[in-house]
């Protein structure tokens, strides 16, 4: 048994398989780096956190109203915007294409932005300015780090659905979902994807060259 050991531990054959899985495997890590550092994008995550209505069961009923500076509100919510720097990038001030602003389009007229708060303590990047336009909150333009995580509170009239207009060529502009507390529960699966495939690949390839060492 230890001189067939010793054989399979000293077989040329081995050696030159094992140098061709390491220059392969090298490759490939060179090349992954290469890209990753070259093709590195910006990215931004946005979605609706929060949609609660503020009257609710009491909703229909004369004795209770809503008054927002004396105007009544018939059906008032409360939504929370969330808006992630992601990638490997800050999204600089000069990204925003002709200096307009990211718009989001919450289809129900916004009465007032409530609240900009970050809810991230590993970035340092200042909380982007916000404005309010008809059914829109305008975000920007301002840096907005590859970390940063905010949180925009506004009162709308009338149960708000998300769409977003961002001038950012450059980067990656994505929908995702969020539960109550700000945690993401759907976003793009690509990464997952990638991974999944470049597992597969490699215990292929290390399949192949083991096959081809013991032949």
């Amino acid at each position: 048994m230890s001189t067939l050991a010793g054989d399979w531990y000293s077989s040329g054959t081995f050696w030159t398989g094992a140098g061709v899985v390491v220059a392969l495997l090298v490759g490939i890590a060179t090349v992954a780096v290469s890209y990753l550092t070259r093709f590195a994008r910006q990215r931004l995550d946005f979605g609706l956190r929060t949609v609660a209505p503020l009257l609710g069961a009491l909703d229909g009923r004369a004795e209770v109203e809503l008054l927002h500076h004396g105007t009544k509100l018939r059906r008032p919510h409360l939504a929370e915007v969330v808006l992630i720097g992601r990638g490997r990038r800050d999204i600089p001030r000069a990204a925003f294409d002709n200096g307009d602003p990211i718009r989001f389009d919450l289809t129900a007229r916004v009465v007032e932005l409530l609240e900009v708060k970050a809810t991230d303590s590993a970035s340092a990047t200042p909380i982007p300015q916000a404005r309010t336009e008809g059914s829109a909150l305008l975000v920007g333009p301002a840096l907005i780090g590859r970390r940063q995580r905010v949180v925009f509170r506004v009162l709308v009239e009338g149960r708000p659905y998300l769409r977003c207009e961002a001038p950012l060529p450059n980067a990656q502009v994505r929908y995702c979902t969020f539960d109550p507390r700000g945690f993401e529960l759907r976003a793009s699966r690509r990464l997952l994807v990638t991974v999944f495939m470049g597992l597969w690949g490699l215990s292929v390839l290390l399949g192949m060259a083991f096959f081809w060492i013991t032949n």
